[in-house]
Parts: structure tokens; C-alpha cells; sequence
């Protein structure tokens, strides 16, 4: 018959000091390991930018300090660093050069973010993003919509006025809809952004 050994208070101490050791080399490894990301762009529009500043923005709070930049090369750019939070940043360029790139919404979050600029950007990669870009694709089907319906409303005759008036108050309700939804959906930068938007 099997008889079950008893451990010397010894040899519990030791045990319990071993564990004791490794759970803190775990926590400072776990501590130790920094949250990074990665902004890799491309520019449409060839050598017309090369060697031009492109910026990386914070959305709000923007100072001399807080606000990087990069050179443009062979169409292309890069930013890399800690993100130690969750924020809005814009990707923008001097102002003439505006005329021909959209300036750029993203979330700087850990992971790695492709954009592509050009007079319509875009940015996917990490989960905001890819939620951000969602939205923005969702946002110019609205506006679209809501220009032809103006501009039948010019044109319009007074009888068809209100049809036309009634369908733009639609088009609004189902944007603010999906603001809302998108709102409760995100407990996030791109959620705080959007509701401050929305409002």
C-alpha cells in the first residue's frame, strides 16, 4: 500500500520561495515588455512628394514636443514608437500639399497600421483602425447621398420639395443611428473620437 509522504516545513520554504521567484520574474517581464506601433505609408502621386515632411499629429493638444515627423522616400514613409495609450492622431502634410492629399484620422494603438494617402486616404491594420476606416467608407456613402439629394432639392418643385426634404431627414437618422451604435460597440479612442464627432 502506497504511503503518502510528509514534506518538511524545509523543503515547503523552499518551494514557496521558488514560486515566490518566479511569479516576479513573470510580473517584471510582463512590466518590462512595451506596447509598440508601426505607421507604414505610401503616397499616390510618385515623385511629386519625394523628400517632402509629412507629420504625425496629435488630434488635440498638439505642441512642438508631442508632434513627429518623417521624410518621404521612394513614396513612402515610417513612424515607430511606444504606445503607451491609445490615441487620435492626424497624418498631415504642409498646406500646399493638401491640395492633392487628404489629410489622415488614425489611431495610434500598438500593432502595425498600413495607410495610403492620396486625395481619398486610408488606413487599416489594427482593430480601431479597421474601425475607423469602416466608418469613414460609411460616412462618404452618406454624404454622397445626402449632395444628390440637394441637389435635386434646387431643382426641385415645390411639390417635391418635401419628398426631398423628408428623405435628407432620413439619410441623417440612419448616419446618427450608426454613430450610436458604433459609439456603444467601441469603449475606446476611436468610441471617444466618435462621440465628440457625433455631437
Amino acid at each position: 500500500m502506497y504511503k503518502k509522504k510528509n514534506i518538511s516545513p524545509k523543503s515547503k520554504s523552499i518551494v514557496s520561495r521558488v514560486l515566490v521567484c518566479l511569479f516576479a520574474v513573470c510580473t517584471l517581464a510582463s512590466c518590462g515588455k512595451k506596447q509598440t506601433y508601426t505607421i507604414e505609408g505610401t503616397l499616390y502621386g510618385g515623385k511629386n512628394f519625394e523628400d517632402q515632411i509629412i507629420y504625425l499629429v496629435p488630434f488635440s493638444g498638439a505642441t512642438s514636443e508631442n508632434i513627429d515627423s518623417a521624410v518621404i522616400h521612394d513614396s513612402r514613409f515610417r513612424f515607430s514608437g511606444e504606445a503607451e495609450t491609445d490615441e487620435v492622431y492626424i497624418l498631415r502634410m504642409r498646406p500646399m500639399m493638401r491640395l492633392f492629399i487628404d489629410e489622415l484620422i488614425i489611431i495610434r494603438e500598438p500593432g502595425r497600421i498600413k495607410t495610403r494617402l492620396s486625395q481619398v486616404s486610408s488606413a487599416k491594420g489594427t482593430p480601431q483602425n479597421d474601425s475607423l476606416q469602416h466608418w469613414r467608407e460609411f460616412k462618404m456613402h452618406i454624404d454622397s447621398a445626402l449632395t444628390d439629394v440637394r441637389k435635386k432639392m434646387k431643382r426641385a418643385q415645390p411639390e417635391e420639395y418635401k419628398d426631398l426634404r423628408l428623405q435628407q431627414d432620413s439619410i441623417r437618422a440612419v448616419f446618427d443611428r450608426h454613430n450610436k451604435q458604433s459609439i456603444t460597440l467601441n469603449n475606446n479612442a476611436f468610441g471617444d473620437f466618435l462621440s465628440k464627432y457625433a455631437k
